[in-house]
């Protein structure tokens, strides 16, 4: 399971990396800090699932809040 887990960590990861390859990083216009902000969640996602593999609980729970919280700025609120 752990090694499950950490797989699908380096495929969010890379996924995170192409998408920031594929981005104008001088905008800063709402939309785009949106878009940071989802891509910081999904990359919280993977950290999550890395914690949950050395199953380190605490981590993990920090890992899913931060996710919960930039998912809510992604949304704009």
């Amino acid at each position: 399971m752990a090694t499950d887990l950490l797989a699908r960590a380096d495929t969010i990861d890379g996924g995170v990396r192409a998408l920031l390859s594929r981005l104008d990083l001088t905008r800063t216009d709402d939309e785009h800090e949106r878009m940071l902000d989802a891509l910081m969640g999904v990359s919280r996602a993977a950290d999550a699932l890395r914690a949950l593999a050395r199953g380190d609980l605490a981590t993990a729970h920090e890992a899913t809040r931060s996710m919960a919280y930039y998912a809510r700025r992604a949304h704009g609120e």
